[in-house]
C-alpha cells in the first residue's frame, strides 16, 4: 500500500510540474506579446485567460492531493477546504467557458465575408476582454454555494452522507437535494452546446476550404495550409480533447455519487481526468505556435554557436 502511495505521489508531482511549466510558458508568451504589443492577435486574451485558469486549477487541485499522498498528513481546516474546492470549481468553469469562447471566436474568424458576418467579425474582437472578465465573475457567482457543502477531513458531521476526496469532503446528498448538480449540468450543457455548434461549423468550413484548395491547386502536390486553417485545426483538436476528458470525468463523478463507499482508486482516476486537459492543452498549442518554435530554434542556434571546451 505504501509503494502504491509513493507511485501516486510521484505521478501527481509530475502532473503539477509538467502542467505548471506548459501553462506558465504559454501564459508568459501571450502576456508578453500583449504587454509589449508584439504580434498581438484578438484571440490572445482568451489564451491568457485559459492558461491562467489552468494554473489555478492545477495548483489548487494537484498540490493538496500531492501533499496528502506524499506526507500522509491531514493539514487542511474547514475554511481552507472550502476555499480550495471553490477555486477548483471556479477554475474548471472558467476553463470550460474559455474553451467555448475560443471555439466560437475562431468560427466567427473563418466565417464567410458576406455583410452579416463581416459586421460580426468587426465587432467580435472588441468584446473579447470584457467576455474574459465576465467568465470569471460568472463562475465565481455560479459556484458560490459550493463551500457550504464542503468540510475538512477532521469534521465528522454527517460523515455517512459525505464523499471523502482525500483531503476534503463534499456532502453530495445536500448538493443533490438542493438541485445544484442539475443546474450545474445545465450550465455546462449550454457551453458544450455552443462548443459543438461552432466546432461543427468550423469542420464544415474546413471541408469547403479543402475542396476549393484542391480545385485551385490541382497541379500542386502539397499546397501550404493558411494560418487560419492551421489555427482552426488546432482549436478543433482542443475541443475534441476537452469533450473527451470532460465526458470521462463526468462518468466517474456519477459513479462516485451513486456508490455508497467511494474507493480511493476512483478518486485518483477522477482527479487525473479532471486535470489532464489543463496539462495537455498547452503542449498542443506549443507544437503549433510558430513564434515559440522560432524562439526554440534561436536558443538552439545560440547554444550551438558557443561550443563547450
Amino acid at each position: 500500500m505504501q509503494s502504491n502511495d509513493d507511485i501516486l505521489c510521484i505521478l501527481h508531482m509530475l502532473q503539477i510540474i509538467i502542467g505548471v511549466f506548459g501553462n506558465g510558458l504559454l501564459l508568459f508568451f501571450y502576456a508578453f506579446n500583449l504587454v509589449t504589443g508584439q504580434r498581438i492577435r484578438p484571440i490572445d486574451p482568451i489564451f491568457v485567460n485559459l492558461f491562467l485558469s489552468h494554473i489555478v486549477m492545477i495548483l489548487f487541485r494537484g498540490v493538496p492531493n500531492a501533499i496528502q499522498l506524499c506526507i500522509q498528513k491531514i493539514f487542511l481546516s474547514d475554511t481552507e477546504c472550502k476555499i480550495i474546492i471553490y477555486l477548483q470549481r471556479v477554475a474548471r468553469g472558467v476553463s470550460l467557458c474559455n474553451t467555448c469562447l475560443l471555439s466560437v471566436f475562431q468560427a466567427i474568424t473563418i466565417s464567410s465575408n458576406n455583410n452579416k458576418w463581416a459586421k460580426l467579425k468587426g465587432k467580435a474582437p472588441k468584446y473579447i476582454v470584457p467576455s474574459c472578465v465576465f467568465m470569471w465573475v460568472l463562475n465565481l457567482l455560479v459556484d458560490v454555494v459550493v463551500p457550504l457543502h464542503v468540510t475538512g477531513p477532521g469534521n465528522n458531521t454527517f460523515s455517512d452522507l459525505k464523499k471523502n476526496l482525500g483531503y476534503c469532503s463534499i456532502d453530495w446528498h445536500a448538493i443533490t437535494t438542493s438541485n445544484l448538480i442539475m443546474w450545474k449540468t445545465l450550465y455546462d450543457a449550454v457551453f458544450l452546446g455552443f462548443m459543438a455548434i461552432s466546432s461543427g461549423y468550423m469542420v464544415l468550413v474546413l471541408f469547403r476550404h479543402k475542396g476549393q484548395v484542391q480545385h485551385l491547386h490541382s497541379t500542386c502536390v502539397n499546397p501550404i495550409a493558411t494560418p487560419e486553417t492551421r489555427a482552426t485545426k488546432i482549436i478543433l483538436l482542443l475541443m475534441i480533447s476537452f469533450v473527451c476528458f470532460y465526458s470521462l470525468s463526468s462518468i466517474f463523478v456519477i459513479v462516485m455519487e451513486k456508490s455508497k463507499d467511494t474507493s480511493q482508486l476512483i478518486i485518483h482516476i477522477l482527479l487525473f481526468f479532471n486535470s489532464i486537459y489543463s496539462i495537455v492543452s498547452p503542449f498542443v498549442l506549443i507544437s503549433s505556435e510558430s513564434q515559440i518554435l522560432n524562439w526554440c530554434n534561436i536558443f538552439k542556434r545560440i547554444k550551438n554557436s558557443h561550443p563547450h571546451y
